[in-house]
C-alpha cells in the first residue's frame, strides 16, 4: 500500500514547503502540478521563480516530489471546470493507492497518525474500482494574520481530500462513491495572507464568479483584534458554516500550527473494516 499526495501549484508557491514538511517522512511519493505556460484556471497568467524549484530540490533529500507540468488552463473552461480537470489529471498520475488531494495552503499536522489510520484500511487501495471510497477531514480556516497571531475559524466544515480513486466529480468530491469521516484536522491558511495575496486568490480561484469579491475583500480588511469577536455567519457561500472566528496568538504560521496541534491532537475515528466492507459490497452487488 503506497500513501501518495497531490499538491496544485500556482501563485502561491511559497507555501508549499509549510505544508509539504508536515507529512513529508510519512507518504511515498508527492506529485507537484503546475500549468506549464503559468495560467491560473481563469488564464491569467503567475510567476514561478527559478529558487522556489532549487528550494524544493534541496529539501527533497528521499526523491519523493516530481514536478507535473502539463496544460491545466482551458480558455473555453470556467475556472471551477479546469480546476476539476486538473484535480483529476492529478489523480491519475498518482496511480494505485490512497491519494491525498491538497492545496498548498493546507496543513496536515501530527501526519504520522493519520498515515497509521490510512495503513488499517490497506485493503481498499487492492481493487479500487470494486471499493471506491474517499475520507473526509475538518478544516480549520486561518482567516486574517494579525501583528498579534492569527484569526481563525474552528467548526464542522467537513472536506473530501483522501480517496482511492482517479477523477472527482467537483473540486475534490466525487458524489457517485461512499464518503467516510474521519475527523483529520486540516489547518487551511486560505485568507490568511497579504492585501495582494488575497485579491490575486479571490479573483483566479474556481470561486471567482460565485459572489461579489471585491465587497467581501473590503470586510476581511476590516477586521482587526477589537470587532473580530462580534462578526457572526460569514462564509462567502454559505454564511452558517463559518459561524464564529477565534484568536491564537502566534508570531509565524509554524508557530500556529505548532500551538494548534498542542490543543487540538488528532483524534481520528476509527469505523469498523467489517461493517465498512460489507457496505461496499452490497453497494456494488458482490
Amino acid at each position: 500500500m503506497k500513501i501518495k499526495v497531490g499538491y496544485l501549484v500556482s501563485y502561491d508557491y511559497s507555501m508549499f514547503l509549510t505544508s509539504v514538511k508536515q507529512l513529508y517522512n510519512h507518504v511515498d511519493k508527492i506529485v507537484v502540478a503546475i500549468d506549464k505556460d503559468r495560467k491560473t484556471w481563469s488564464g491569467n497568467t503567475f510567476d514561478i521563480p527559478q529558487s522556489f524549484f532549487e528550494e524544493v530540490k534541496k529539501y527533497d533529500v528521499k526523491n519523493k516530489i516530481e514536478f507535473y507540468f502539463d496544460i491545466f488552463y482551458l480558455p473555453n473552461l470556467s475556472p471551477t471546470e479546469n480546476e476539476i480537470r486538473e484535480r483529476n489529471m492529478v489523480l491519475v498520475k498518482l496511480g494505485r493507492g490512497w491519494k491525498i488531494q491538497l492545496d498548498v495552503d493546507e496543513y496536515v499536522y501530527e501526519f504520522k497518525t493519520i498515515a497509521k489510520y490510512l495503513k488499517k484500511y490497506w485493503y481498499f487501495t487492492l481493487f479500487p474500482k470494486m471499493s471506491p471510497i474517499c475520507f473526509k477531514g475538518k478544516l480549520v480556516t486561518l482567516f486574517k494574520k494579525l501583528p498579534e497571531g492569527y484569526i481563525y475559524i474552528q467548526n464542522d466544515e467537513k472536506f473530501p481530500f483522501i480517496t482511492n480513486q482517479t477523477s472527482n466529480t467537483f473540486g475534490r468530491n466525487n458524489d457517485k462513491i461512499r464518503k467516510v469521516y474521519t475527523n483529520i484536522n486540516v489547518i487551511h491558511q486560505s485568507w490568511a495572507r497579504t492585501n495582494e495575496e488575497i485579491l490575486m486568490k479571490i479573483t483566479n480561484w474556481g470561486h471567482r464568479d460565485d459572489f461579489d469579491t471585491i465587497k467581501y475583500f473590503e470586510f476581511w480588511k476590516s477586521l482587526n483584534s477589537e470587532n473580530y469577536s462580534d462578526q457572526k455567519n460569514i462564509h462567502p457561500l454559505y454564511p452558517e458554516i463559518w459561524n464564529k472566528l477565534y484568536f491564537l496568538e502566534s508570531n509565524s504560521i509554524d508557530d500556529f500550527v505548532e500551538k494548534y496541534a498542542v490543543i487540538n491532537p488528532q483524534k481520528l475515528i476509527y469505523v469498523d473494516k467489517i461493517l465498512m466492507l460489507k457496505a461496499m459490497l452490497k453497494k456494488f452487488k458482490f
